[in-house]
């Protein structure tokens, strides 16, 4: 499935090619995985997934296991495929199928592992069904979030597979269909990533509600959660819906969240159409503490929040992690890393549209040191070197340095650098000039320093973003010849 010029068709066949010639004709078991450089465990290069069809019932009352799941996966082989495999991990599987007939399966070390009937022929569209009973409750080190009334998601950066199988990396984003049904009668409903496609549905004793996805989504940005919700439209921006998903009750306790509208046309004033179906804002059904370990969560059209941290903070901190969140729909929702070495394309771009958003406002940062983009990205240089000796380079991120200063830091340090070396003008056409050429797809590092090396020809950029994202040290920054940085400590 071709999405945008070439992106995803040519990165599969690059996979094909190097299966081809590493099988030497020979029909292939089970296909090498092309290694994430973070989690090199993860993902499947012998099939591209087009689609998930994923249904969940939820029953917690007297359940040992309170939902029962099936997933319906379609997807198109690159070589042929003796057996291959999805990536899942706690979840217990019952039956597996493959193009309507039964399949041998085994599930360890993170792969469920399928023997079909008969081999799938190249290029071949499968249908993969997976009925599997799965536990929300406690989380632990898994997508779920157990809100006490339900649950969330928080799938990132790789746990997808803990919520339904899949091939879990980012570059293999499909359609997505929800059917989530509850215990009819009861205080909860469900929602999902994308829109509605139909009234909610009640028959014996659940009530189902149904949602699909418009654009492709990576599996790790997936939400579905279940929980006493109301959802407000409370305004549109050139079309697009903006709603807030509040916990039954809260109307009027997160008022900062009606910021959304406006937050929107200075978002899209800066990087261009929105590029998502919609957009929604989620504060948690829960009184208790959100186990996810952030403040927010963006998901395919619907940002999490932790209500706690909407209630005891201050609008000039919320507001800015409000546009972070809302920038990850261009950058890390439409336009996906194409692995998680590539996260600073996410997180790097959010953070400094987020930054840029504050000192637009008028509002220091929040220790009160910094009221303008120079000031903070000063400071951010002079502890350059010290980042890069503890972290890594910017675009080269451990498991453990993945979400580091270095990543919410250096990120912003290097697209600043850009535009001082470039000037406003060229800068702002790199970044819309990207975001439409990738919309939809996934982009590298590699990716965007040829982007804006052909946007901006004859300035060196192409060596000068190598330095800034894979270099052990920092370098000069544009236009600032007195910016020094701190040395690492030595040992």
């Amino acid at each position: 499935m071709i999405r945008i010029g070439g992106c995803r068709a040519g990165l599969l066949a690059a996979f094909t090619a190097t299966l081809l010639i590493a099988s030497m004709g020979v029909t292939t078991a089970d296909p090498p995985v092309p290694a994430d450089p973070v989690f090199p465990r993860l993902g499947n290069s012998g099939y591209e997934v087009e689609s998930y069809d994923l249904e969940f019932v939820y029953r917690p009352e007297g359940q040992k296991v309170p939902v029962e799941a099936e997933a319906v996966i379609t997807a198109r082989s690159s070589v042929e495929l003796q057996k291959f495999s999805l990536d899942a991990q706690k979840m217990h599987v019952k039956s597996v199928t493959v193009d309507g007939e039964d399949a041998r399966f085994t599930l360890a070390k993170k792969k469920l592992q399928i023997s079909p009937a008969s081999s799938v022929a190249p290029n071949h569209v499968m249908r993969i069904n997976v009925r599997y009973d799965v536990d929300p409750r406690g989380s632990g080190a898994s997508g779920w979030v157990d809100t006490g009334r339900g649950f969330a998601l928080a799938p990132q950066p790789d746990k997808a597979h803990t919520v339904f199988p899949c091939n879990d990396v980012p570059w293999d984003k499909a359609d997505f269909t929800f059917r989530v049904s509850v215990t009819r009668g009861s205080d909860a409903v469900a929602v999902a990533s994308g829109l509605p496609l139909k009234p909610p549905e009640t028959r014996g004793a659940y009530t189902t509600y149904t949602y699909g996805t418009v654009h492709p989504v990576a599996p790790e940005l997936v939400q579905i959660a279940v929980g006493r919700y109301e959802t407000e439209e409370i305004g549109t921006v050139d079309g697009v819906p903006i709603s807030l998903v509040l916990p039954r009750g809260a109307a009027g306790r997160f008022g900062q969240l009606d910021m959304a509208v406006e937050q929107m046309r200075w978002a899209v004033r800066e990087l261009g159409p929105f590029p998502l179906e919609a957009y929604g804002l989620m504060p948690l059904d829960t009184d208790g503490e959100v186990p996810f370990g952030f403040h927010a969560l963006e998901t395919h059209t619907l940002t999490v929040y932790d209500p706690s941290y909407l209630s005891s903070t201050p609008l000039e901190s919320v507001a800015p992690h409000m546009m972070h969140e809302l920038v990850h729909s261009w950058f890390g929702g439409s336009v996906t890393p194409k692995t998680w070495a590539d996260n600073w394309i996410s997180e790097g771009h959010a953070n400094y549209y987020g930054l840029t958003y504050r000192f637009a406002q008028g509002w220091s940062t929040n220790d009160g040191r910094h009221r303008s983009m120079e000031s903070l990205m000063a400071d951010f240089y002079r502890s350059g070197d010290v980042y890069r000796a503890q972290y890594g380079p910017v675009a080269r991120p451990t498991k453990e340095s993945l979400f580091s200063e270095q990543v919410y830091r250096g990120g912003p340090l290097v697209l600043y650098a850009l535009e001082q070396k470039v000037g406003k003008a060229a800068f702002r056409q790199i970044e819309r000039s990207f975001l439409a050429a990738y919309e939809g797809g996934s982009a590298s590092t590699d990716d965007y320093i040829a982007h804006a090396d052909r946007i901006a020809p004859g300035q060196g950029v192409k060596g000068f973003l190598e330095s800034w994202l894979k270099g052990t040290e920092t370098p000069p920054m544009p236009n600032h010849p007195d910016w020094k940085v701190t040395p690492p400590p030595k040992g």
